[in-house]
Order: C-alpha cells, then sequence, then structure tokens
C-alpha cells in the first residue's frame, strides 16, 4: 500500500534541514529546475522522482510487516504532491518493502518503459544502501556507477551551511592573511564572508585570491574546492560529534536484554563489544585522515600551497571509506537516542536485541575503515 505523508509530517522533514538524513530534491528543483544543467543531467529518470524527498527512517512496530526481513531502519521516498507546495502533503513508498517496485510505478503514475523503471528502483536501492546522504559520500558512489549528475544534487542543506559557519570561518582565517595581507577584526569578517562564499558559491569572484594561491584553475578548482568543502563537512561533523560518542559508549554497553538463554546473552555480549571496538577503530581511522587533510592545510597557511592543491586532487577517493565511517556511526548514535531518549535503564528483549545489534555489525563490518588496514587508505 501507499503511505499518506501529511502537511505537518513534510514541514517538519524540510524544517529539520538535515543534510546526513534528508535528501530534499523537492528543494533543488525549487532552486535549479528552471537551469539547462537540471534538466540535461538530471539525477532520476522520473520527473516526480526528481522533486520527491528522500528521507532516512526508523521503521515503527506498525511497520515491520511491510518487510520480508525484519529492518530497524529504512530509506522512505516521499511524493509531494506539490513539490513547491510541501504543505499539501505526498504519499511515500520504503525502499524494499513488499511489492516496492509496483508501489513505486503506482505512486509515480507509471513509466513510459521498464528499463526507466529498472534504472530509477537500481538507484534507488544504491542510495538507500547509504548511511547517510552526505553528497560527498553520494557522488563517489554514483561516480563508481558510471552516474554524472548534475552538480546541483551535492550541495550541502541550508541548515547545515548555517551551523557550520562559524567553524569554516575559523578555518579560513589561517589563509586570509597568506592570500589577503591583512589582520585584526577585518580579517576575521572577511574571513566569514570567504568562508559563505566557499560553502555557498565556490565560482564567487571573491574568492579569485584563494583560486590563484591554489593554482587551480578550470574544472580542476572547481574540483578542488568540493574536495575542501567535504573534508571541513567530516571535520565539522566529527567535531561536533565526538562528545556525544564518547557518552554513548557506557550507555551502549550498559544494555539489559531480557528473556535470552544463557548461552545467547553471551553472544550478544560478544557482539556488543565487538560493535564497540569497531566504531572505536572506525573512528580512529576518520581521526587519521583528517589529520592529512590537517596537515596539508598547515602547509597551505605556511605558504606552501603545493601540498594541499595534491591532496585535495586526490581527496575524493577517500570520501567513500569516510562518508561510510562517520555515517555509520552516526547512525547507530541517533537510533540508540531514537529507541532510548530518557537517562535510566536500557532493556530490549532478545528478539529485538539481536535485529539491533546484528545491522549495526553488519554496517561497521561493510566499511572499508574496518576491512582494511590504514596503510592500503593512505593517500
Amino acid at each position: 500500500m501507499k503511505h499518506q505523508d501529511g502537511r505537518r509530517d513534510l514541514a517538519l522533514i524540510r524544517a529539520s534541514g538535515s543534510t546526513a538524513r534528508v535528501l530534499n530534491l523537492a528543494h533543488i528543483f525549487e532552486r535549479f529546475g528552471d537551469t539547462d544543467e537540471y534538466r540535461d543531467k538530471p539525477l532520476f529518470r522520473s520527473k516526480r522522482l526528481n522533486r520527491a524527498l528522500i528521507i532516512k527512517h526508523v521503521v515503527r512496530p506498525s511497520e515491520r510487516e511491510l518487510f520480508a526481513q525484519p529492518l530497524t531502519t529504512a530509506t522512505k521516498v516521499i511524493l509531494p504532491y506539490s513539490p513547491t507546495e510541501l504543505e499539501l502533503g505526498g504519499v511515500s513508498v520504503l525502499v524494499d518493502e513488499i511489492r516496492f517496485e509496483k508501489l513505486l510505478r503506482d505512486a509515480i503514475g507509471g513509466y513510459e518503459n521498464e528499463a526507466d523503471l529498472a534504472a530509477d528502483v537500481e538507484l534507488l536501492r544504491m542510495i538507500a544502501s547509504l548511511p547517510s546522504f552526505d553528497p560527498f559520500l553520494m557522488r563517489e558512489r554514483l561516480r563508481h556507477l558510471g552516474l554524472d549528475p548534475s552538480r546541483v544534487y551535492f550541495d550541502l542543506a541550508e541548515a547545515d551551511v548555517q551551523r557550520m559557519r562559524a567553524f569554516v570561518g575559523g578555518e579560513i582565517s589561517q589563509l586570509v592573511k597568506l592570500a589577503f595581507a591583512t589582520g585584526g577584526p577585518a580579517a576575521r569578517d572577511l574571513s566569514q564572508r570567504l568562508a559563505d562564499k566557499l560553502m555557498t558559491d565556490e565560482t564567487a569572484k571573491a574568492l579569485d585570491a584563494l583560486r590563484q594561491t591554489l593554482r587551480l584553475s578550470g574544472e580542476e578548482y572547481v574540483e578542488g574546492v568540493f574536495a575542501w568543502k567535504g573534508f571541513l563537512y567530516y571535520k565539522w561533523m566529527t567535531d561536533e560529534f565526538r562528545p556525544h560518542l564518547e557518552a554513548f559508549k557506557p550507555r551502549f554497553a550498559d544494555l539489559r536484554i531480557m528473556g535470552a538463554s544463557l548461552e545467547n546473552r553471551r553472544e550478544l555480549m560478544r557482539v556488543r563489544k565487538d560493535i564497540l571496538d569497531r566504531v572505536a577503530l572506525a573512528a580512529q581511522r576518520v581521526d587519521e585522515t583528517l589529520l592529512e587533510y590537517g596537515t596539508a592545510f598547515a602547509a597551505l597557511a605556511d605558504g606552501q600551497p603545493s601540498a594541499f592543491r595534491s591532496f585535495l586532487i586526490r581527496a575524493p577517493s577517500l570520501f567513500i571509506p569516510i562518508g561510510e565511517a562517520v555515517g555509520v556511526i552516526r547512525h547507530i548514535h541517533s537510533f540508540w537516542c531514537f529507541r532510548f531518549p530518557e537517562d535510566g535503564m536500557r532493556v530490549m528483549d532478545a528478539e529485538e536485541a539481536q535485529e539491533v545489534l546484528q545491522e549495526f555489525d553488519l554496517a561497521l563490518s561493510a566499511i572499508e575503515f574496518v576491512q582494511k588496514p590504514a596503510e592500503t587508505l593512505a593517500l
């Protein structure tokens, strides 16, 4: 069956604005739908699907029967009645719920041919497999499939840009003296203005001095700045998230499991320990990768731009491992906070604990930073 999403639901989704949780194609259509770039290089074959909202969704108890296999989270595709008037509501389907392809076709209103439907279904399943919708991870995954949709699909959400302003301004301030030979309050103001331009309009004239410092031109410059934004995004997310991760570990370890046999309880304790070990390993690899960025950036701030330039050119190869690691860790933490919103005793019955912990363990086991030694991932 198709699911109805009301005006309040869609308004809340738009307000949340999280890049990691919401892929707001309706907003992209509203901003860029009249441009040649948008029309010539769409993400999906279906125009209506290309105006959808795609969100990471915690599966409710009433929705569990919609899936052949139990899931704790799913990807919801919401097709608004109007992409520019979300308050009108819309209909939705969950990726890989029973009869998913038929439900999608019916919700969209049909496809002209089966090849277009198959292509959109494959792409939706790939997007659903991502731990988050961060544009840097998503773009690299699409490239691996041989897909190159318009760049307009890979902007950070406005809410994230606003939350990152002060952080990015602080990073840019280290370069202002090098590139613009200024200091004091004027430098702080200039740093913030440049940070805003960097995050929202990398082609702005105000960034010409930065472009000259990096000695990048044309498409190489655009790709380099996109890579830089990616590392700023991951560094900001990691700095913001690290204190929450430290608080999560003891709460996760203290989970009480009810109704399990002694053997089952021991096995679930082992899985919990494996999860915490893998979270720690993934977080360590993220920190090591960000340290590479920091070293290259420090060289730029010291007036040696070649190391940073080389790093930016090669950096997208790390978006998949770092994006997976950050996305999976944040997913585990956010699900835990959703499941146990209050402090106090955390209790699960044996069946739920097995499903949740196995899903966490599989997600962590699949990321490159856990699978491969650190030296094989170095630039």
